[in-house]
Protein backbone atom coordinates (compact mmCIF):
# COMPACT_ATOMS: atom_id res chain seq x y z
CA UNK A 1 0.00 0.00 0.00
CA UNK A 2 2.93 2.53 0.88
CA UNK A 3 5.84 2.81 -1.15
CA UNK A 4 8.85 5.08 -1.38
CA UNK A 5 9.63 7.90 -3.63
CA UNK A 6 10.83 5.65 -6.08
CA UNK A 7 7.92 2.88 -6.02
CA UNK A 8 9.78 0.29 -3.88
CA UNK A 9 8.52 -1.20 -1.02
CA UNK A 10 9.40 0.41 2.54
CA UNK A 11 10.61 -1.24 5.45
CA UNK A 12 9.25 -0.83 9.08
CA UNK A 13 12.30 1.29 9.94
CA UNK A 14 11.66 3.67 6.88
CA UNK A 15 8.58 3.68 6.71
CA UNK A 16 8.43 4.99 10.38
CA UNK A 17 10.97 7.02 10.36
CA UNK A 18 11.04 8.80 6.90
CA UNK A 19 7.28 9.11 6.44
CA UNK A 20 4.87 8.13 9.35
CA UNK A 21 6.35 10.59 11.99
CA UNK A 22 6.38 13.42 9.64
CA UNK A 23 3.30 12.93 8.36
CA UNK A 24 1.80 13.11 11.63
CA UNK A 25 4.20 15.00 13.90
CA UNK A 26 3.72 18.08 10.81
CA UNK A 27 6.17 20.76 10.47
CA UNK A 28 7.35 22.23 14.20
CA UNK A 29 7.23 25.19 12.94
CA UNK A 30 3.87 25.95 11.09
CA UNK A 31 1.64 27.52 14.39
CA UNK A 32 -1.46 25.78 12.87
CA UNK A 33 -2.13 23.32 15.94
CA UNK A 34 -3.79 21.32 13.24
CA UNK A 35 -0.28 20.71 11.32
CA UNK A 36 0.72 18.40 14.58
CA UNK A 37 -0.85 15.05 15.94
CA UNK A 38 2.15 14.33 18.16
CA UNK A 39 2.11 10.50 19.31
CA UNK A 40 -0.78 9.70 16.76
CA UNK A 41 -0.27 5.94 15.97
CA UNK A 42 -0.94 3.66 12.60
CA UNK A 43 -3.22 2.14 14.78
CA UNK A 44 -5.57 5.58 15.39
CA UNK A 45 -5.12 6.08 11.90
CA UNK A 46 -6.96 2.91 11.47
CA UNK A 47 -9.52 3.76 13.72
CA UNK A 48 -10.35 7.07 12.49
CA UNK A 49 -10.70 5.50 8.87
CA UNK A 50 -13.70 2.51 10.36
CA UNK A 51 -14.91 5.79 12.18
CA UNK A 52 -14.95 7.80 9.06
CA UNK A 53 -17.16 5.00 7.10
CA UNK A 54 -19.47 3.77 9.67
CA UNK A 55 -19.91 7.96 9.35
CA UNK A 56 -20.52 7.51 5.81
CA UNK A 57 -23.28 4.90 6.14
CA UNK A 58 -21.10 1.86 4.73
CA UNK A 59 -22.05 -1.60 6.11
CA UNK A 60 -20.52 -2.96 9.29
CA UNK A 61 -19.31 -5.70 6.88
CA UNK A 62 -17.48 -3.71 3.90
CA UNK A 63 -15.67 -1.38 7.15
CA UNK A 64 -14.71 -5.07 8.28
CA UNK A 65 -13.21 -6.06 5.35
CA UNK A 66 -11.59 -3.12 4.48
CA UNK A 67 -9.38 -3.51 7.47
CA UNK A 68 -8.80 -7.10 7.11
CA UNK A 69 -11.61 -7.81 10.42
CA UNK A 70 -13.56 -10.67 11.35
CA UNK A 71 -17.27 -10.13 12.35
CA UNK A 72 -18.29 -12.28 14.94
CA UNK A 73 -21.28 -14.94 15.07
CA UNK A 74 -23.52 -15.28 11.78
CA UNK A 75 -22.73 -12.08 10.41
CA UNK A 76 -19.57 -13.32 8.70
CA UNK A 77 -21.08 -16.51 7.72
CA UNK A 78 -24.31 -14.81 5.86
CA UNK A 79 -23.16 -11.46 5.09
CA UNK A 80 -20.80 -10.83 2.09
CA UNK A 81 -19.04 -7.65 0.81
CA UNK A 82 -20.77 -6.64 -2.62
CA UNK A 83 -19.11 -4.80 -5.79
CA UNK A 84 -21.99 -1.83 -4.51
CA UNK A 85 -20.79 -1.98 -1.27
CA UNK A 86 -16.86 -1.62 -2.04
CA UNK A 87 -18.02 1.21 -4.58
CA UNK A 88 -19.80 3.19 -2.36
CA UNK A 89 -16.81 2.58 0.68
CA UNK A 90 -14.23 3.85 -2.55
CA UNK A 91 -16.58 6.74 -3.56
CA UNK A 92 -16.31 7.81 0.45
CA UNK A 93 -12.99 7.68 1.05
CA UNK A 94 -12.28 9.56 -2.29
CA UNK A 95 -14.55 12.23 -0.76
CA UNK A 96 -13.19 12.60 1.44
CA UNK A 97 -9.47 12.78 0.34
CA UNK A 98 -10.28 15.28 -2.00
CA UNK A 99 -12.41 17.79 0.71
CA UNK A 100 -9.08 17.07 2.92
CA UNK A 101 -6.61 18.41 -0.09
CA UNK A 102 -8.85 21.00 -0.77
CA UNK A 103 -8.56 22.28 3.07
CA UNK A 104 -4.79 22.71 2.37
CA UNK A 105 -3.14 26.40 1.77
CA UNK A 106 -1.69 26.41 -1.58
CA UNK A 107 1.90 25.89 0.18
CA UNK A 108 0.51 22.78 1.77
CA UNK A 109 -0.61 21.53 -1.19
CA UNK A 110 2.96 22.18 -2.96
CA UNK A 111 4.67 20.33 -0.12
CA UNK A 112 2.24 17.47 -0.87
CA UNK A 113 2.67 17.18 -4.68
CA UNK A 114 6.82 16.39 -3.54
CA UNK A 115 5.90 13.52 -1.51
CA UNK A 116 3.33 11.86 -3.34
CA UNK A 117 3.30 9.48 -6.25
CA UNK A 118 3.93 11.21 -9.62
CA UNK A 119 0.39 10.78 -11.45
CA UNK A 120 -1.24 11.63 -8.36
CA UNK A 121 0.91 15.08 -7.66
CA UNK A 122 0.14 16.01 -11.29
CA UNK A 123 -3.95 15.51 -10.57
CA UNK A 124 -3.51 17.57 -7.51
CA UNK A 125 -1.54 19.97 -9.34
CA UNK A 126 -3.95 19.90 -12.08
CA UNK A 127 -7.02 20.42 -9.99
CA UNK A 128 -5.12 23.62 -8.13
CA UNK A 129 -4.03 25.19 -11.03
CA UNK A 130 -0.29 24.33 -10.06
CA UNK A 131 0.80 22.23 -13.66
CA UNK A 132 3.88 23.36 -14.81
CA UNK A 133 5.12 25.47 -11.29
Amino acid sequence: MFTGVRGGVLRLSNFARRFWRPAWDGDPDNPDPRARVPGFTFHEGRHTQRTWLADDHIPEVARAARLGHKLTGVADVYEHVTPEMRRALLTALQARWEASVQELTPQERRRLIDVVPAELAKEIAESDGLAGE
